[in-house]
């Protein structure tokens, strides 16, 4: 047998989908609609109504993949029930969703003298300084962890800003670069 569930502001029906005979109605509560026995007059005989928890990765899903503080704070707040308790794990559809690649498998490599390798990133849309920038790109030495920062107002100068760096850094110390390490944002390439 199939339903149609209609939720209204204030009630809720659920319906024979064949004949949209109305076999159950209730109110809303607090911004639930729960299924609770009613008169056998309204009820069939035969009416079956279970309950289960759901697991707190469940509601993490129906919340949006909200983060784990959140989803403690809805079932704490609401007085929802849960089978379990929360795990910190990342679900894949998270992991996903929040990262532009797959991590870096992990590295061995030990930078053992200046310049070696230089880690960089652009960040922004940022709120505008008083400078009115908006962007900003960091430079970092992996053997000292020097950070350089540039202020941006466009990041379409991301790739002049770094060839200024890298003159720079090079003149300095005598030594050229000889790896850098970004996340391939659109700008870095050229």
């Amino acid at each position: 047998m199939m339903f149609i569930l209609s939720f209204i502001q204030t009630f809720f029906l659920i319906k024979d989908q064949a004949t949209k005979k109305v076999i159950h109605q209730g109110r809303c509560e607090g911004g639930l609609y729960p299924l609770l026995p009613q008169a056998a007059a309204t009820t069939p005989s035969r009416a079956a109504y279970s309950v289960s928890k759901p697991s707190t990765s469940r509601w993490h899903s129906w919340l949006g993949h909200p983060s784990s503080q959140i989803v403690k704070r809805v079932l704490q707040n609401n007085q929802l029930s849960f089978s379990d308790i929360y795990s910190e794990s990342v679900c894949d559809p998270c992991r996903r969703a929040k990262s532009h690649q797959l991590p870096y498998s992990k590295s061995n490599n030990i930078s053992t003298i200046p310049l070696q390798l230089i880690h960089s990133d652009v960040w922004g849309p940022v709120p505008e300084s008083v400078g009115r920038h908006t962007f900003y790109v960091s430079f970092i030495d992996d053997f000292s962890r020097y950070t350089w920062i540039y202020l941006l107002k466009n990041k379409s100068v991301v790739f002049q800003v770094f060839l200024n760096f890298q003159n720079f850094v090079e003149r300095k110390f005598d030594r050229k670069i000889p790896t850098m390490q970004t996340d391939w944002g659109e700008n870095m390439k050229n």
